[in-house]
């Protein structure tokens, strides 16, 4: 999976856009790299909008190992909030909570995307005490739709039906701090993620992209 997943997807100049639950997220893999305590990591941009206006900006830095696996250096996120009665109506910077960075305030690495991936396999994807601890668990490996009426429900079947034939990867991922809050999350091979179903089972998914045939083929939400 995962050989199909980052050295195809994580090139430059892929992007990807998803839209649901009231967002519209775009991701852009850009043409830069940031140095984190001596690995050489991808930069890549995450825009969230939210009625039009921009809710969060992220850069996550990422490294691929020999091994396949993906790492997460860590992200600079910058959250934005409109105040009603503002002219003109634009977003202000509020936040940077959830912002890490390996080698810093003693943040660590974690696991963006394991390259063999093992349902039943929970592994920290961030891991900056208090601040931001997310978590996946592996649910599945082998995802299709129509075989599993759990992982089906949310998930729009004309675009499951399009990118998985039996070889999704399927992740519950949550946060350490707040365990009650979840997300189901798709990945497909040659296009990653496209598919997250929150836990009131509103489905944020892939619109547009740009690296693989089947983008000219998404379904709309």
């Amino acid at each position: 999976m995962i050989s199909e997943f980052a050295p195809h997807t994580l090139k430059i100049g892929n992007k990807w856009e998803l839209s649901g639950a009231g967002e519209i997220v775009k991701i852009e893999v850009l043409n830069k790299t940031k140095l984190i305590d001596g690995v050489n990591c991808i930069v890549v941009r995450d825009i969230v909008r939210k009625e039009g206006a921009v809710a969060e900006a992220t850069d996550d830095w990422l490294a691929v190992a020999r091994d396949g696996n993906v790492w997460y250096c860590g992200e600079e996120v910058k959250d934005y909030e409109v105040f009603a009665g503002d002219k003109p109506m634009n977003p202000e910077f509020v936040s940077n909570a959830g912002s890490f960075k390996v080698g810093r305030d003693g943040d660590k690495p974690g696991i963006f995307f394991q390259a063999t991936p093992r349902a039943g396999k929970l592994y920290r994807e961030e891991f900056s005490v208090a601040n931001a601890e997310d978590l996946s668990l592996v649910l599945s490996t082998t995802y299709s739709y129509g075989k599993n009426s759990t992982l089906d429900r949310g998930v729009p079947a004309t675009l499951a039906q399009l990118l998985c034939a039996g070889d999704c990867v399927v992740l519950k991922a949550f946060n350490a701090n707040d365990p009650g809050v979840t997300a189901i999350k798709y990945y497909s091979p040659g296009i990653g993620n496209f598919l997250e179903v929150t836990a009131t089972v509103e489905a944020v998914q892939l619109v547009k992209c740009n690296m693989d045939p089947r983008c000219a083929s998404l379904p709309k939400p």
